[in-house]
């Protein structure tokens, strides 16, 4: 292994050391990439939380054309405890915001429903593990298109106050290239980034950390 490998290695698992600290109060992470959206529902499986582990796990579907099962981990399915399927027509382009107002505090309806879920689930108020709580969006997306980077930003830091204060992890996929205008806009509401890409056909991820670096690629189904 060349030096530079061995640098690379070795800042990846800084990062990777960086996240799991950040999972013990809530990252969340912004899902980068021109990728088919069979590569977004593999990512979304993992981040989802492994089948094996207890989970409480919430999923918006703004704009999937695929069914809802196939985004879920394991043999999970959106019919099963502890699992929320938030989709349908309601979610899909303005509904999911919200009406437009001239008010920046507005609740928008996906917020609404997703603190529901998470009350309902946890009706103490105590504060949950870290990371019991998954959140995924799927995508911010249509979102973007519809109401623009000013109104998508606010959504953002609505909704990852929620999930933080629980103490989820969230993540909300934005299907477009690094160097895009709107991830630059966006990436700053979140503690990390995942990015998303095909090589030869195959999956690989790398993850972002402000201040802390960047891993290499691999496949996606690693650690």
């Amino acid at each position: 292994m060349s030096r530079a490998d061995r640098q690379s290695r070795q800042r990846g698992c800084s990062v990777r050391d960086a996240f799991q600290e950040l999972k013990q109060r809530g990252p969340q992470v912004l899902v980068t990439g021109d990728v088919p959206e069979a590569v977004s529902r593999r990512a979304t499986t993992r981040l989802l939380g492994d089948p094996e582990e207890e989970r409480h796990r919430i999923l918006a579907l703004t704009d999937s054309t695929a069914a809802a099962d196939q985004w879920f981990p394991g043999p999970y399915s959106a019919d099963d405890e502890n699992v929320t399927l938030i989709g349908g027509s309601e979610l899909r382009g303005s509904a999911a915001i919200g009406a437009p107002t001239d008010t920046p505090s507005e609740d928008d309806a996906l917020v609404r429903q997703v603190d529901r879920e998470i009350v309902s689930w946890c009706p103490s108020g105590e504060t949950p593990p870290p990371a019991v709580l998954r959140v995924g969006v799927c995508s911010l997306e249509t979102l973007l298109e519809t109401h623009g980077v000013e109104t998508v930003r606010r959504f953002a830091y609505q909704l990852t106050g929620e999930v933080r204060r629980a103490r989820g992890m969230g993540h909300y996929h934005l299907p477009r290239e690094s160097g895009s205008a709107a991830v630059a806009d966006l990436q700053f509401v979140f503690d990390a980034r995942l990015e998303l890409r095909t090589a030869s056909g195959e999956p690989e991820q790398r993850w972002h950390l402000p201040g802390r670096g960047t891993t290499g690629w691999v496949a996606l189904d690693e650690s």
